[in-house]
């Protein structure tokens, strides 16, 4: 009766959480309606985090995540990346991010660990939600945290200097096609999603038997992603080909991205509400269409060992 009891007392915190983190995103809507300034990848997340709060038998298997497009630098764009655990708010605290193209990857760590200290020591009341004074908090604050971040990052002997590479040396644009056994831990695939998209990094990954990622961007990105991926627990993981490519500026990454969309998760499968998606087969018939979409069908002969029909 006892493990019954906290277990239930656990099923009512994760709801009352989850509430709450809907009940926040439906008010930032609201302040930040304009167009593009509030985006979602998947609002199947809203609807997952939604049915299970309704007492819906449902698989949690998403986290709540989104990011603001902010005007917040002169001529410059600024992302603010969140992802909310499960039980933000009450125990767990946010993940949140801030990008531009002009805020170099180990800078934006360092504001990662800055956000996180505000948290620490300024959020008051936690039990309630608090992204919104956070990005307040950004929205006042960001040219002396870029300061403050860019002066520690050049003071640091231990700072990485990626990304700003030397007039000597060359910027390398870098597609990984990766194969896996399978993929079917949760929490695996998110760690893949969150870490492509840490790197911005495009493209995609299909969980389930055999797993494929696709990763593309700067090769110092991409090949940590490859180090922190190839680290978690695999029957078989291998890079099947990493296409290179040596350009000038990372601007022209844009025009060699395949997968414009960013990163996110494709299944391939034909739906089936009685199984998981990652259970399914693949449709090899989609996943053909989706390559050709993108012009990649080139890459079935490495994964599969199937010569393209226009092939001699």
């Amino acid at each position: 009766m006892e493990t019954s009891s906290e277990e239930a007392v656990q099923q009512n915190l994760l709801k009352k959480s989850l509430l709450q983190q809907l009940d926040e995103f439906q008010m930032l809507s609201a302040i930040f309606c304009s167009p593009g300034e509030l985006e979602v990848d998947d609002y199947g997340c809203i609807e997952n985090l939604t049915s299970f709060t309704n007492g819906e038998k449902v698989n949690l298997n998403t986290k709540l995540d989104y990011r603001l497009n902010l005007p917040l630098l002169a001529g410059e764009k600024v992302q603010i990346l969140v992802e909310l655990p499960h039980l933000y708010p009450s125990l767990e605290i946010p993940r949140i991010v801030i990008r531009s193209s002009i805020i170099q990857r180990d800078q934006e760590r360092l504001l990662k660990d800055r956000i996180e200290r505000y948290i620490e020591d300024e959020v008051i009341e936690r039990d309630e939600p608090y992204v919104y004074q956070v990005v307040g908090w950004i929205q006042d604050s960001l040219e002396d945290l870029l300061q403050s971040t860019a002066e520690k990052r050049d003071h640091d002997p231990n700072a990485t200097s990626r990304g700003k590479p030397s007039g000597a040396e060359h910027i390398v644009f870098e597609r990984l096609w990766i194969y896996s056994h399978h993929l079917k831990s949760k929490s695996k695939r998110q760690t893949i999603i969150r870490t492509a998209r840490d790197f911005d990094l495009s493209g995609f990954s299909r969980p389930g038997k055999p797993a494929i990622i696709c990763v593309e961007g700067n090769q110092s990105d991409t090949q940590e992603f490859w180090r922190i991926v190839k680290s978690l627990k695999w029957h078989k993981i291998q890079i099947k080909l990493n296409e290179t490519t040596v350009v000038d500026s990372p601007n022209d990454f844009v025009d060699l991205r395949r997968f414009n969309a960013g990163f996110r998760e494709e299944l391939f499968c034909e739906t089936d509400e009685d199984s998981k998606a990652e259970d399914l087969p693949m449709n090899m018939s989609l996943f053909m269409k989706f390559l050709g979409k993108h012009n990649c069908s080139f890459i079935k002969k490495d994964l599969f060992g199937i010569n393209d029909s226009n092939d001699p």
